[in-house]
């Protein structure tokens, strides 16, 4: 339904663009790339498959002058940044409207990058984290491991295993991250994750 609505919508509001396909996984969408090899494609970050993030990098990687706009639900920071360091030229909210969309696809392909003004301003604010000292860069990549794992609902074991080290050393980033972010319990971290971005559910 949401393919069908924009496909309508693009090809009603902007005369010169046709589109040319659509697909529902990841394979299918790269199988269209390479027969099709369009301008723009719209990518959704949670396409079934490998994901919107790896394809975009495969994509970019074989055909670096293809636009690649994001359509997503995903207001974290950490999907953001990742998506545009693959390779995307706009980050669009699927809460947006139809003519926001449109002057998304005008733009990038005009060479222009496209942010919503809400991604825009979780940008601006990351910054101000950061340069005041309240950004989570200062979490170890094993510390950000176990919030993901956290995120996703895993056990300490679970998590554990997945990174190759002790029980007893998850516990100790779990407290670290605990500490360094002012979170006194396991819901709080989750949530502070799935808000920020740190899971791929």
């Amino acid at each position: 339904m949401l393919r069908g609505s924009i496909r309508s919508y693009l090809g009603r509001e902007l005369p010169g663009i046709e589109v040319v396909g659509e697909a529902s996984e990841s394979e299918e969408a790269w199988k269209n790339v390479v027969s099709l090899e369009p301008d723009l494609v719209v990518m959704d970050l949670d396409i079934p498959g490998i994901g919107g993030i790896a394809l975009t990098q495969r994509i970019r990687k074989t055909y670096p002058r293809m636009v690649i706009l994001v359509l997503t639900a995903h207001t974290g920071s950490h999907k953001i940044n990742t998506a545009l360091e693959a390779g995307a030229s706009a980050y669009v909210l699927k809460s947006s409207t139809g003519q926001e969309l449109a002057s998304a696809v005008e733009a990038t392909l005009a060479g222009q990058v496209y942010l919503s003004p809400a991604v825009s301003t979780i940008i601006v604010r990351e910054y101000q984290r950061k340069v005041s000292g309240l950004d989570d860069k200062n979490l170890t990549e094993r510390e950000l491991e176990t919030l993901r794992g956290i995120a996703e609902g895993r056990t300490t074991k679970e998590i554990a295993f997945a990174m190759k080290v002790s029980a007893k050393t998850v516990e100790t980033h779990r407290l670290n991250l605990m500490t360094k972010l002012g979170i006194n319990t396991v819901a709080g971290l989750t949530k502070y994750a799935l808000r920020e971005g740190h899971s791929s559910l």
